[in-house]
């Protein structure tokens, strides 16, 4: 990095990040580290059940993006589409943790979650950058429904990526993905699909250097309720066999791990509040689980 823009990176780190001392000498090389690699952030958490803290996300969007990280964000909406069904009128049911999803409900799901890349967008456009709004429209991403006897209605997992859409996009544009994808056979209406699963066959699909996972917890915890702070493959599948991880971290962790065997350097869990990814991979001790291939410790140890 160039002395000037270090310094001027040095400034932004300890004005509007609070990056001191021990915390500033850490940030500087990962963002040389990074530079030139894609993540993909999938946000969650208060971030999104508060869209008022839309603008410090983006914020910290923004300068990563003029440092040279480039990011592609995905969301879905829970939240907001259980109040617009409820306004309609239309009963919330919910399978296995998967909302039942009939064609009234995927238009409304699909109307909505347009709404909040919309709002990203403007937030993006604030700071003299582009959004590029990607719906099931766009056919970036393909699904296809899940098992139909599930009674889920359409209810999608995500088969492929375009991915020349993405590389096509000109350097000041971000783009802004909604978790309703279009889907892989003709005349398919489309999907409504789980975003951590969208966001990990994103990252797979373009092998970006972190999926970063915004959640309403701190990541995964030991069976003393302690923050793991990295996991390998192996230590997540021996933690959900000791039932360590369950119940709704066991997917969140699978989609992880598929996203490092698709080609991922790494995957993030954290809690989803306005500034936490940018302290998870600009700092060593982070605030949340990272999980990275075995293969990448025993490197890690044989230097």
């Amino acid at each position: 990095m160039p002395q000037l823009t270090l310094l001027k990176t040095a400034r932004i780190l300890v004005k509007k990040h609070n990056f001191t001392g021990q915390g500033l000498r850490e940030a500087i090389p990962y963002i040389n580290a990074f530079n030139g690699k894609r993540f993909v952030l999938k946000i969650g958490g208060s971030v999104l059940n508060d869209l008022t803290l839309l603008p410090l996300l983006v914020e910290d969007v923004v300068f990563l993006k003029k440092v040279g990280i480039n990011l592609i964000l995905v969301h879905g909406g829970a939240r907001q589409l259980s109040e617009a069904m409820k306004a309609r009128n239309l009963s919330v049911e919910l399978k296995n943790g998967l909302r039942v999803t009939s064609s009234e409900v995927l238009e409304l799901a699909a109307e909505v979650f347009t709404e909040i890349s919309q709002a990203i967008r403007k937030e993006i456009e604030k700071n003299d950058y582009k959004g590029a709004i990607f719906g099931r429209e766009s056919g970036l991403v393909k699904s296809s429904q899940i098992d139909p006897s599930s009674g889920l209605g359409f209810v999608g997992v995500p088969q492929s990526v375009e991915v020349t859409l993405l590389n096509a996009l000109a350097k000041d544009v971000i783009p802004i993905v909604s978790s309703v994808t279009a889907g892989i056979n003709p005349g398919d209406i489309g999907f409504n699909v789980n975003a951590d699963d969208v966001a990990g066959v994103i990252a797979a699909g373009i092998a970006a250097e972190k999926l970063i996972l915004m959640t309403d917890v701190e990541g995964v915890l030991d069976e003393s309720g302690r923050l793991l702070s990295t996991l390998t493959v192996s230590q997540v599948e021996e933690l959900i066999a000791r039932k360590v991880i369950h119940g709704g971290m066991i997917p969140k962790v699978q989609t992880c791990l598929n996203t490092l065997r698709g080609g991922t350097q790494k995957c993030h869990i954290i809690k989803g509040s306005a500034r936490s990814f940018m302290d998870e991979i600009l700092t060593d001790a982070g605030v949340g689980t990272e999980f990275v291939r075995d293969d990448f410790i025993n490197e890690k140890l044989n230097k």
